[in-house]
C-alpha cells in the first residue's frame, strides 16, 4: 500500500511538472512570437505606406508593438540595406561669408564629417528631412470635399517646415548669424540595364537632382514664400558691380556636383 501511494504521489509530482514545463513553454513562445513582430512589422509598414498615410490594416497589427519597437530601437525599414535600396539623399546647404562669397556643404560628406558615426549621424539627418518632406498646400476645394484629410495635409506640411527650418536655425546659429539656405538632393543609382548599356559612376554629375519644393497641382495653388529651398545671391559690397536681386538663375541652382 505504501509503494502504491509513493507511486501516485511520484506520478502526480511528475504530471505537475509537465504541466508547469508546458506553460513556461507556452509563456517563452509567446515572447518570442511577440519579438518577431516586432521585428517584422515596422518594415512592413515601410513598405505599406502611400502618400495616404500607413496602411489602415498594417497600422492596426503594428500598434501594440510600437511602444516596445521604439524602446529597442527596431522600428526601422530597413530599405537602405535591401538588395534594391534605391536613391540616397543629401542636404545641400549655402550661407553668405563675411567677405560676400558663396559657401556651400554637402550633408553627409564623407570628406568632412569624420568620424564615420558622425558622417552616419549626418546621413540619417538628411534621410529624415526626406522622409518629412510634403508638397504645399492643400487645394482649396479639399476643405470642402475631404476636411479631414486638408487638415492633415496641412499638419504634414507643418511638421516638414518645422524640421526644416530647426535645421537653418541651427545652420545660422554656428554661421554668426548669416543667412543660410538648405534644399534637398537626390542621388540616384542607375538601373542595371542602363549601367549595362552605358557604365557609370556611381558618383556621377547626372545622377544627383534637386528635389523641388513645389506644390503638386501647381495650377491651382500659388507656391508658398519659401526662402529655405533656394541656394541664395552671394552678397555684393558697395564697390562690386550691382547683381540680379532675384538670386542665381535656375540653371545655377539646379546644377549639383558629386559630393557624397
Amino acid at each position: 500500500m505504501a509503494d502504491d501511494d509513493g507511486d501516485s504521489a511520484a506520478s502526480t509530482d511528475s504530471l505537475s511538472d509537465r504541466a508547469s514545463l508546458r506553460r513556461w513553454k507556452i509563456i517563452a513562445s509567446a515572447l518570442l512570437l511577440f519579438h518577431l513582430l516586432a521585428v517584422a512589422l515596422p518594415p512592413l509598414a515601410f513598405q505599406t505606406f502611400s502618400l495616404d498615410g500607413p496602411s489602415p490594416l498594417v497600422g492596426t497589427l503594428i500598434r501594440p508593438f510600437a511602444g516596445y519597437g521604439q524602446f529597442f530601437h527596431m522600428d526601422r525599414g530597413y530599405a537602405f540595406f535591401a538588395p534594391d535600396p534605391g536613391p540616397s539623399h543629401l542636404i545641400q546647404a549655402a550661407s553668405t561669408n563675411a567677405d560676400g562669397t558663396l559657401a556651400e556643404r554637402m550633408y553627409p560628406d564623407r570628406e568632412d564629417q569624420w568620424p564615420r558615426l558622425l558622417y552616419h549621424r549626418h546621413f540619417m539627418l538628411a534621410e529624415f528631412l526626406n522622409e518629412s518632406y510634403w508638397p504645399p498646400g492643400p487645394p482649396d476645394e479639399m476643405f470642402q470635399s475631404d476636411r479631414p484629410a486638408a487638415e492633415l495635409w496641412q499638419q504634414r506640411r507643418g511638421r516638414y517646415e518645422y524640421i526644416r527650418q530647426s535645421m537653418v536655425d541651427h545652420l545660422k546659429s554656428v554661421n554668426e548669424g548669416r543667412e543660410v539656405a538648405i534644399r534637398r538632393i537626390e542621388h540616384g543609382l542607375p538601373g542595371l540595364q542602363e549601367f549595362t548599356e552605358q557604365p557609370i559612376a556611381l558618383d556621377d554629375p547626372r545622377l544627383y537632382n534637386v528635389l523641388l519644393d513645389q506644390p503638386i497641382f501647381s495650377d491651382e495653388i500659388a507656391p508658398a514664400p519659401v526662402t529655405t529651398e533656394v541656394i541664395p545671391a552671394p552678397e555684393v559690397s558697395d564697390e562690386a558691380p550691382s547683381t540680379d536681386p532675384s538670386g542665381p538663375s535656375d540653371q545655377e541652382t539646379d546644377d549639383v556636383g558629386p559630393q557624397s
